[in-house]
Parts: structure tokens; C-alpha cells; sequence
């Protein structure tokens, strides 16, 4: 490997231990500035290369000398749980071109500006009615399960048109598959399950033709047979999993995030006008998705003067792309009047996400009415007692407990 000080005789198994909340593991600040295209080894003693800095994120996820493909038998993974769930996956989002963008357009009409803006007031609703609820239970409630799940759990609900009570067992499939510890048959029964619900919502939806998005796509996709109910179920799966779990953790870190930052709340509730870029360098600097986007070399090739071998692993971080002080002034400050909205928090190329719209406008509406309607809002637990999600694919915190 060219230009590359690591010493190969002590290669670094990952993924790295993160220690204090909002700080990323402090490998990645070394790898970006001594060898930003790192060698590590993992679980299964498999070579992989992580991507640290920003420019190289954007150029590897466009070169198609690397493969997306999840059932690549080389395809890199941090545990053998997620392994066997990568093999399971039939969704698009382990595809690579053609097959990927056949499926993606597909469903791309449904997730337009036109279409979220359409359901702006119903999550505005859905986030006055959790805060009503919240307001009532005070003045000392658990922020995680009341707000930060309830939200994007009935927000999901509303588009897919599934049941609202079926919501925490949604949220409890897609949450099942992104432990670090979880053994390789509970990963596989919480896909398996989560694959289930879908394909049996697809039946009854099919004799039950309804506004929401799922009935739209049986009509026109399903009832055509361009599209089978298990490949509709798969995809529905991959829906409800990421529009759930992420936004879940973004909505809790992002408000403990803004409790630790009072200067800067205190800009975000006097200036409405920061809404935008408040929630724009929310999603850079908490970068909620840890050890993705994922790729493996097709062949032997040099990628910005490193030798990577064919059937290599790559991990494309958004966490630390996020944090390049090549990219972004004084990366590991909180500003929300800094212009990030070109960060990757949503990826890059073929596969950036397809709700990141949805995404931004819960985030929007939500952050601004709960601090609107509890601007004195605080933490009733003290920083070092926080529990982060240090053992999850999905970084976040399991509880949040405020008052006002």
C-alpha cells in the first residue's frame, strides 16, 4: 500500500469502541490524517478498508469497480449476526444496478417533495397530540419511548396505512437486527418476522385497496405482476425498518444534543429561520448510521493509491466523512447556522436514501414544536449517565429523561 505509515503487523479489528457520547472513536481522526483509507481486519479475520474522508466517500460509492451487492459472499460485515441478515436481504437496498434501479423506480413517486409536503399535516398533528400526551404525564417523562419512537412509528404507519397498532411491533423487528452482540438466530427471526408482517399487511391491503402508498404500489406494480408480493414484502420491510430505527434516534439525540448546547438552542428558539440548517447539521454531526455504506472490490485495484484486492471489504463512513476537517470548518463543533447540507449523512450515489425527504420533515416539525411548546426543557440525569447505544449498528440512546 502506497503512502500508508500503519503498521500491517497490527492491523485493528473493527469496529472500533466509541467511549463518550457524541465523540467518534478516535481512530478515525488518526486514519484521516495519517492513512485515510485504513486496513482493518474483522470478525470472520476478513481484510477490509474504511473510508475516512469525505472526498474519498463520495468517489468510491461511484465507482463500479466495487459491488453494493449484499449477497456477495465477500461482503463485509461487523458480526456474523449480520451476515446471515445480509444473505436474507432481497431488498433493493443490496442490489447493484440494473436490478437496484428497477426496483427504485418503482417506488421513487412515492417518496417526491410533492408527496411528503402532502403529509405535513398529518405529522404535524401526530407531534402536537404526542406533546399533548406528554405535557399531561409531566413534569418528568422518559423523552425516548413518549416522543422519539411514537413519532416516525405512527408517521410509518400513516404512509404504509398499516394498523397503528401495530406500531411497536414494527419498531421491535426493525430494532431486533442492529445489536452488536445479538446471536445469528434472533437477527434472523427479527427479519424473518418483520418480512412476515409485510407480506400478511400486502394480502388484506390487496382486497382492501386504500390512499396510502403500499395500496398504490399493489395496484399498479403488484396487480400488473411486475412486482411479486415477496419482493414487495422485502421492500416494505426495508421501509418500515429504516424509517423507524433512525429517525427514532436522531429525534433522541438531536434533543440531548440541543440540551447540551444551550447556546445553541437558544438561537434555534428565537430564530425560526435556523430550521433548516439547525436539522441539516443535526443529521451531519450525530450521523446516526455507523459502519455504512458497505462495498467489496470486484477485482484487484488501486483506489487513490491503495492496493485493495478483490473481494475486499469497504466501509464508507458517514460518521467520519461527516467529521473531515477538509470538508466541514471546526468538525466537531455543534453550529446550527453552518451551511452542512452537503454532508452524507443520507449516503451518496445510486443507493441515497429514498426517504430522506420524509426524513427531514419530521425532524422539522418535531424539534421545533417541542421546544416552541417546552422551552425550558432539561435533562434529569447527568451527561456520564446517559445510556448510549455503544452495542448497536444504529447509534442513539435508550432513554432521555426531561422535565420542564
Amino acid at each position: 500500500m502506497k503512502n500508508c505509515p500503519v503498521n500491517h503487523e497490527n492491523i485493528k479489528m473493527f469496529p472500533f469502541k466509541r467511549h463518550n457520547g457524541f465523540d467518534l472513536p478516535k481512530e478515525y481522526s488518526f486514519a484521516r490524517s495519517s492513512s485515510p483509507i485504513f486496513p482493518v481486519t474483522l470478525w470472520n479475520n476478513q481484510r477490509a478498508w474504511l473510508i475516512t474522508r469525505y472526498r474519498d466517500f463520495r468517489k468510491i460509492l461511484l465507482d463500479e469497480r466495487f459491488s453494493g451487492q449484499f449477497s456477495n459472499e465477500n461482503f463485509p460485515t461487523v458480526t456474523k449476526a449480520r451476515q446471515a441478515i445480509d444473505k436474507l436481504e432481497k431488498a433493493f437496498v443490496g442490489m447493484d444496478n440494473p436490478h437496484h434501479g428497477h426496483y427504485r423506480r418503482m417506488f421513487t413517486k412515492e417518496f417526491t417533495t410533492k408527496r411528503m409536503n402532502e403529509l405535513i399535516p398529518k405529522i404535524e398533528k401526530i407531534t402536537d397530540n404526542l406533546l399533548d400526551n406528554i405535557e399531561k404525564k409531566g413534569p418528568v417523562i422518559d423523552l425516548v419511548p413518549e416522543l422519539a419512537v411514537e413519532l416516525p412509528a405512527m408517521v410509518m404507519c400513516e404512509l404504509f396505512g398499516s394498523p397503528y397498532e401495530d406500531r411497536h411491533y414494527i419498531l421491535k423487528c426493525a430494532a431486533g437486527r442492529h445489536g452488536l452482540s445479538q446471536s445469528v438466530e434472533d437477527a434472523s427471526k427479527s427479519a424473518n418476522d418483520l418480512v412476515e408482517y409485510c407480506q400478511n399487511l400486502i394480502i388484506n391491503k390487496s382486497q382492501n385497496l386504500k390512499n396510502d402508498m403500499l395500496s398504490r404500489v399493489i395496484k399498479e406494480y403488484v396487480f400488473s405482476e411486475q412486482l411479486s408480493v415477496e419482493e414487495l414484502a422485502n421492500i416494505c420491510s426495508m421501509i418500515l425498518r429504516a424509517g423507524h430505527d433512525t429517525t427514532t434516534n436522531m429525534i433522541s439525540l438531536g434533543t440531548l444534543l440541543f440540551l447540551n448546547n444551550k447556546k445553541e438552542l437558544k438561537k434555534f428558539i428565537q430564530d425560526s429561520s435556523t430550521n433548516f440548517s439547525a436539522i441539516e447539521e443535526l443529521l451531519r454531526f450525530l450521523s446516526p448510521v455507523q459502519f455504512a455504506p458497505r462495498r467489496v472490490a470486484l477485482e484487484d485495484l488501486d483506489f487513490m493509491g491503495v492496493n485493495i484486492k478483490k473481494g475486499e471489504g469497504i466501509f464508507a463512513l458517514i460518521q467520519s466523512a461527516n467529521r473531515d476537517e477538509l470538508a466541514f470548518e471546526k468538525p466537531d463543533k455543534f453550529d446550527i447556522c453552518r451551511n452542512a447540507n452537503n454532508h452524507v449523512t443520507f449516503g451518496f450515489g445510486i443507493h441515497t436514501c429514498l426517504g430522506q425527504g420524509l426524513a427531514r420533515i419530521e425532524l422539522q416539525i418535531v424539534f421545533r414544536k417541542l421546544f416552541q411548546r417546552f422551552p425550558n426543557l432539561k435533562i434529569e440525569e447527568k451527561f456520564n449517565e446517559i445510556s448510549f447505544k455503544y452495542d448497536s449498528q444504529i447509534y442513539g440512546i435508550y432513554r432521555l429523561p426531561v422535565s420542564w
